[in-house]
């Protein structure tokens, strides 16, 4: 892959959601080895939360390009490239020196807009003159700030311009909202009342998960810990290294290949990371139990059977017995709990307006 902003664009993957991924395939044992730290009446900072007018015509744009088509224009077919042009490219990339393009480095059907800056410097600029029909090949060099794998080095691309195209971005109009949202909205008024209450609502669920996790690291910081067991810390950083390589797969990349695109890494650096990580999640489930111990938290079926479609969401699975299957019930159960020692850490806290 060669645009400029492909790290942006690969699929995020949520920290949390790792870690609470490694949580889940734990033993979830309690390690008393541990002299708890203060986890009552701590204070964390939080921020005022607001959606703008311009936070709602990003959501509103980002809208219309879901409806973006885009319409060869006949008149320019043998004709030349220029600035300013869409065109729909086919393209293959090959590193100076080797026989087989590079990983990322191949696409049919690419829409560019010539002038935007969106692929590798010379990339647009080398197809400014090239006819509609035509293939040629750029001769180029990836930038020295470039990922670690490719920065430098000499490379050369086969493009074949298949069109000139005309992009027809859609109005908002209520129509357009109406179809969108299957007539449950059926104003851009009242779709963007909607979505200003939606975002608020996202806002603070993010901001009150990450002062949880803050939080427990106050707790952790002022804990004490034995000998940490080596041997858990090696099976959370496995279950990451998993984790990491299935995204990898599904993005058709090896692991080295994604870490570099998507964390601009080394594999060296990637797996200190990750064991360091592995050390505090064990630290962390190990603060938790402490904490559900000493505070006599309890999960009753029903608190279980009320949280499950939250994990179903999160996990992607659409039954109870699949979730179950993949994880067992007992180490979904522990989550929760987890869930629940956070929880209580955070309404026992005092919030200290920014």
């Amino acid at each position: 892959m060669i645009l400029e902003g492909f790290m942006k664009k690969l699929i995020t993957i949520f920290l949390m959601c790792v870690m609470l991924a490694a949580v889940l395939s734990g033993c979830g044992k309690k390690d008393k080895e541990v002299t708890l730290g203060q986890y009552k009446g701590l204070s964390y900072k939080k921020a005022d939360i607001a959606v703008s007018d311009s936070d709602l015509d990003a959501l509103l744009q980002s809208l219309q390009n879901k409806f973006v088509t885009y319409e060869v224009m006949e008149d320019r077919l043998g004709t030349a490239v220029k600035k300013g042009d869409i065109v729909n490219i086919d393209y293959s990339g090959t590193l100076v020196g080797e026989t087989v393009p590079f990983e990322g480095g191949t696409a049919k059907g690419t829409h560019l807009e010539i002038g935007s800056n969106t692929f590798i410097p010379g990339f647009e600029d080398g197809l400014v003159g090239i006819k509609v029909g035509e293939t040629t090949t750029l001769k180029l060099t990836f930038p020295e700030n470039y990922y670690a794998s490719m920065a430098g080095k000499a490379v050369e691309f086969v493009v074949t311009v298949n069109s000139v195209e005309k992009k027809n971005v859609p109005p908002i109009t209520d129509q357009l909202i109406s179809d969108y949202t299957n007539k449950t909205y059926t104003t851009v008024e009242s779709y963007k009342e909607y979505a200003k209450r939606f975002m608020l609502m996202q806002q603070e669920v993010q901001q009150e998960e990450s002062i949880k996790n803050e939080l427990v690291k106050q707790v952790i910081s002022s804990s004490k810990f034995g000998k940490l067991d080596t041997k858990q810390i090696d099976s959370y950083y496995n279950d990451m290294i998993t984790y990491y390589s299935a995204v990898a797969q599904r993005n058709d990349m090896s692991l080295e290949h994604y870490v570099l695109m998507a964390e601009n890494k080394s594999m060296d650096e990637f797996r200190a990371e990750l064991r360091g990580l592995a050390e505090d999640t064990l630290k962390e489930s190990i603060v938790l139990n402490e904490i559900i111990a000493q505070e006599k938290i309890t999960l009753s079926e029903e608190q279980y059977k009320t949280n499950l479609p939250e994990y179903l969401e999160e996990y992607g699975y659409s039954t109870q017995a699949d979730l179950e299957a993949a994880y067992g019930v007992q180490k979904i159960r522990q989550s929760m709990l987890y869930d629940m020692a956070m929880q209580y850490i955070y309404d026992n806290a005092t919030a200290v307006t920014e």
